[in-house]
């Protein structure tokens, strides 16, 4: 009676009564009574107990329940291999169990996939360990997914019976991951071809980028770039795969008339390129060489949401200033700062948020390297918006220290403006990492909206995505997340997209959240004033670790 009354309380909570049962057949144990139970019991223990356990109960459970005899490790086997895989947390704790009674009676890859497809890394860890073999089985399967022969993917989940889509699996964050695990594993880049070629075209694109921004400088001589060719031909050497993505690399950075220069030197076939490239070829062989420019692509950038259950603020693209030289970057914010007089009751707010990628050259998470700095302001009484995109690529080359100091200190330690952020560790982490000169500022100010007072209209209403961060609290504020599909694109790209420019998202997104809030207050009668505004603290060992150095945490006001 007592274990039908755990299993009918314990589904579906958080129930501390977990301990107690366990407790009570350890002591059942103990006296030698029998405590023989139906496979359907234990399947309960399965299905309702184990889902809510922590680690340490779960090895309890296992001894009390006597998981480890034979038939109860068969019928942990069968069990596993019925349940649905969109349940990640359920399967993310079975798995942990198998790990605990070393069953290996599951195929490997039929555990880790469908943890790996909802980035439950810490369960991977946790099964992988410090076997090599299972470390390599591991990063073989990311290898794997991230092939870009649908082939491989779709016989992989077949073998291994797996109904999971195709588009399920962030290619991204694998790459990203798959860097990490190679260097604490320990392992050569080059045993894991697909994982070794994605690297390499990532260097090709920072090439690129390299190329482009000196050009826009007039840094570029044709030794440099005689120098360049060299570079890119011997990264490529004789991968055929390289020299098509080199086309496409060209049609995207450059011009087409380079990309038909490349395509003659490697004398890729006509199926092999992109149409248009296809067609300037035809048109140079009839005696046309006048150069073309690679029309700019579409601003259009697939979702994965439908435009009525995402919260997208309205922005013009006449409001966007995009600055990539250092003249212009005072008057951008001049105007910021002239908007005080404006606003009236407190000083006006400014959305802030960064973009960054990943230093290809380096195999760590944390190597961000900052791309752009997004700037939102909103002036209700007047109904203007302004909007700034700083260029941090193009930016570093002009500023020197004294500058890159003085724009951190405008920006950060501001008099006339909130500035608002959401993860203000996270992008002041890699500003940090970036321009050692910015940590004055970057230790003295902002304000961060992870602390705002919780008076959200939608806090009750349970989400049918699984978003996350800014997303969920624009969810709890406006009833729909942020559509963040463009999070993952190429940000390293030089000149950006245009629906990348447009994608000053989250900025203006942190401005409608504090207007939200403050009128929100008001209208329940709570009292709250942005004076009162707690931000983010810096703590010396977050400090040493970002900048190797000792500094005073400084709380920012």
């Amino acid at each position: 009676m007592f274990l039908d009354h755990i299993l009918s309380t314990v589904n579906n909570k958080k129930h501390k009564i977990i301990v107690p049962l366990i407790e009570t057949f350890k002591q059942l144990k103990i006296d030698d009574k029998d405590t023989q139970l139906d496979d359907i019991i234990k399947e309960n223990i399965l299905s309702k107990i184990c889902r809510r356990c922590a680690l340490n109960q779960l090895e309890s459970i296992i001894e009390v329940f006597n998981f480890r005899s034979i038939h109860n490790r068969q019928l942990m086997i069968d069990f596993i291999n019925t349940q649905h895989q969109d349940d990640i947390i359920f399967i993310s704790q079975l798995t942990k169990v198998l790990k605990l009674l070393e069953v290996n009676a599951i195929s490997f890859e039929k555990i880790i996939i469908p943890l790996i497809s909802k980035s439950q890394w810490e369960t991977i860890k946790f099964v992988v360990g410090n076997d090599k073999i299972l470390q390599k089985k591991l990063l073989k399967t990311i290898d794997d997914l991230i092939s870009t022969d649908k082939a491989i993917v779709q016989s992989l989940f077949a073998q291994c019976l797996l109904n999971i889509n195709m588009n399920s699996i962030d290619t991204h964050s694998l790459k990203r991951a798959a860097r990490k695990l190679l260097k604490q594993y320990n392992f050569d880049l080059e045993d894991f071809p697909n994982l070794a070629l994605q690297e390499k075209i990532s260097f090709l694109k920072t090439c690129f980028v390299k190329k482009y921004l000196e050009s826009q400088s007039g840094a570029i001589d044709e030794e440099d770039g005689n120098a360049w060719k060299e570079q890119i031909k011997e990264l490529i050497q004789d991968k055929h795969e390289l020299k098509v993505k080199l086309i496409d690399l060209f049609v995207d950075y450059t011009d087409i008339d380079s990309a038909v220069e490349w395509t003659r030197y490697y004398k890729l076939e006509d199926c092999e390129i992109p149409e248009q490239v296809k067609t300037r070829r035809e048109e140079i062989l009839k005696g046309n060489t006048t150069s073309r420019i690679v029309p700019p692509k579409p601003a259009s950038w697939p979702s994965k949401q439908s435009e009525e259950n995402i919260y997208k603020p309205t922005i013009l693209q006449t409001d966007i200033v995009y600055i990539e030289l250092d003249s212009n970057v005072d008057s951008f914010l001049n105007r910021l700062e002239c908007a005080r007089c404006d606003v009236g009751s407190h000083l006006p707010f400014v959305g802030f948020d960064c973009e960054t990628f990943i230093d290809p050259t380096q195999r760590t998470l944390s190597s961000q390297i900052v791309s752009i700095i997004q700037l939102a302001s909103l002036i209700p009484s007047r109904n203007q918006s302004s909007y700034g995109i700083f260029d941090m690529l193009a930016l570093r080359l002009q500023f020197d220290m004294k500058a890159l100091a003085e724009f951190a200190q405008r920006l950060f330690c501001s008099q006339d403006f909130i500035l608002l952020s959401y993860n203000y560790a996270g992008d002041t982490s890699s500003l940090l990492e970036n321009y050692p000169s910015m940590n004055t500022a970057l230790m003295q100010g902002t304000a961060i909206l992870e602390h705002c007072p919780e008076v959200f209209p939608h806090g009750n209403v349970v989400s049918s995505c699984k978003s996350r961060g800014l997303s969920e609290l624009a969810r709890l504020c406006f009833g729909k997340p942020l559509d963040k599909t463009l999070r993952t694109s190429d940000w390293r790209k030089r000149p950006l997209k245009q629906s990348q420019l447009i994608y000053i998202l989250d900025a203006r997104v942190l401005v409608d959240i504090a207007l939200f809030i403050e009128e929100r207050t008001h209208s329940l009668q709570i009292p709250w004033s942005w004076s009162d505004f707690k931000g983010y603290t810096w703590t010396d060992k977050a400090f040493r670790k970002r900048t190797g150095t000792n500094q005073q945490s400084v709380h920012c006001q």
